[in-house]
């Protein structure tokens, strides 16, 4: 089969047709290993995905001008609820992984066999290990060094062994990293090893031809099975120049847990268990600051370097722009000269809080809907006061235990746990959502499910989930890795079933 292309709207001609074997929406991870899985079986693969390519050049080192480009609803949407939530997703050839910090961690064989029992997976870890191996090698994972992870993380380091915390550095898929710690904004350098630089080239290579800057908008299902789908070519302010159409037998659907169960909802389809869009999961984070005599260039080093794994949260070193940084405290708590002394780490947590995502209409944000459960504000708080411990332990003179405004600096360990009674309201939390996913969750029961453990949809045959919404819980970790390793996984079980 002779190569494909990448094409840009420009590329396309108003109501032109595609056939295909398959049509993929998304590019993300889910959509690229899908492509390449299905490319390398011989199949001739369509991809459609909403955002721009992007070169380095292209890529300004800006929040603004990131959030505008990189991330889905210009990054301002919000998981309403008695708490807040801003939630990010990516929004670009390469989809999440394009903005994301790179961090591969596998799902813990625990959670695989909580879906095999709860769930009825067809994932076991053993068949889950050799998928999450050739995931790794295809996006050149490796554990990073002190070199690239720099003093921030290394004086987190430094207090986690004084409190004989077992942490390690973190693996990621950046092989050209020089910790230049803008990962959100897009690889400068290209440096990462997002999915437009290794899955995408390879289902190229193999025939599949990608289409940017197209919004799939209908799913055709005749007699009860997939038949293609209809997008809308986009101008470079989102409004719609033109249809084009794709004839293929068989959709997978990876535009991620809000894209996803969006479109489904949009073409009501699916939904006989009722829980399309529902069951939300965010892999929430809460940030903890601390000031040293000595400099530590937080924003020097890699995005994030260095953790502490707890029963059912991490504890792991950040970074982003000094902007952000700043922007996140009281005036009068921070300035430029003590800018440089910072460090900073978050407690990210396997969320048994939920929520749901709503299509609203044509051109609108979803609805977002994400009510934090009392057991995720007690861990929140419980990681909390291990930041601050670690921080002291590693010689912080100042830490603000949770990075929110209405929060006094610690000068000691006592003031910082004084701060953090069990009783901590959740309107004192400052959380952040990452990664989105169950939404349209698997299951062999389809009475509580959108798809099978296989990710075909219960209901219509040969349309297939294939990103983090089908992950029947909350992972835990961060998702890219398990991702990958179950669209591969389908797509190769997949193509066997022809």
């Amino acid at each position: 089969m002779l190569p494909g292309r990448l094409h840009a709207a420009a590329d396309l001609k108003v109501g032109q047709k595609l056939a295909a074997d398959a049509v993929v929406v998304g590019s993300g991870a889910g959509g690229a290993a899908v492509a390449a899985e299905l490319s390398q079986a011989g199949l001739k693969v369509v991809v459609l995905e909403e955002g721009r390519s992007f070169a380095p050049a292209d890529l300004l080192a800006r929040p603004s001008w990131a959030f505008r480009h990189l991330y889905a609803g210009r990054g301002v949407m919000v998981g309403k609820g008695r708490v807040l939530v801003p939630l990010a997703a990516g929004r670009a050839v390469g989809g999440s992984t394009f903005i994301n910090s790179a961090i591969c961690f596998r799902a813990q064989d625990h959670v695989l066999r909580e879906w095999e029992r709860d769930f009825g997976s067809s994932w076991s870890p053993a068949r889950m290990a050799p998928l999450f191996a050739e995931v790794e090698k295809a996006l050149s994972v490796e554990k990073i060094g002190p070199e690239i992870a720099r003093q921030n993380s290394l004086v987190f380091k430094r207090g986690a062994e004084k409190l004989g915390l077992a942490g390690d550095f973190i693996s990621r898929n950046a092989p050209g990293c020089v910790g230049c710690g803008v990962c959100q904004l897009g690889c400068p350098i290209g440096g990462k090893g997002s999915v437009d630089k290794n899955l995408l080239p390879t289902a190229i290579a193999h025939g599949a031809d990608v289409y940017s800057e197209v919004r799939v908008r209908d799913l055709h299902v005749k007699k009860g099975a997939a038949r293609g789908v209809t997008a809308e070519i986009l101008d470079g302010d989102d409004g719609a120049t033109g249809l084009l159409h794709v004839e293929a037998p068989r959709i997978f659907l990876c535009a991620g847990a809000f894209g996803t169960p969006q479109l489904l909802q949009r073409n009501h389809l699916c939904n006989g268990s009722g829980q399309v869009g529902q069951n939300l999961h965010v892999h929430p984070g809460q940030a903890a600051a601390a000031l040293f005599d000595e400099e530590i260039r937080y924003w020097d080093g890699v995005t994030q370097g260095y953790f502490v794994h707890l029963e059912d949260a991490i504890l792991e070193t950040f970074t982003g722009t000094p902007e952000l940084f700043f922007a996140a405290l009281p005036l009068g708590q921070m300035n430029l000269r003590k800018l440089k002394h910072a460090a900073s780490a978050g407690c990210m947590i396997r969320d048994r809080s939920t929520g749901s995502v709503r299509w609203q209409g044509e051109g609108r944000l979803p609805e977002i809907r994400y009510e934090l459960a009392e057991s995720d504000r007690a861990l929140f708080v419980a990681g909390a006061r291990e930041l601050a411990r670690i921080y002291f332990a590693a010689g912080a003179n100042t830490v603000w235990p949770l990075m929110n405004p209405t929060m006094d600096p610690a000068r000691t360990l006592e003031q910082a746990l004084a701060q953090l009674p069990g009783s901590l309201p959740a309107q004192k939390l400052n959380p952040y959502g990452s990664h989105p996913q169950s939404t349209c969750r698997f299951s062999a029961d389809a009475k509580s499910g959108v798809c099978k453990p296989s990710g075909e949809t219960h209901e219509v045959q040969n349309l297939y989930l294939a990103d983090g919404s089908l992950f029947p819980t909350a992972l835990g970790v961060n998702p890219q890795i398990t991702i990958l390793a179950l669209a591969t996984g389908i797509a190769r079980e997949a193509a066997r079933k022809g």
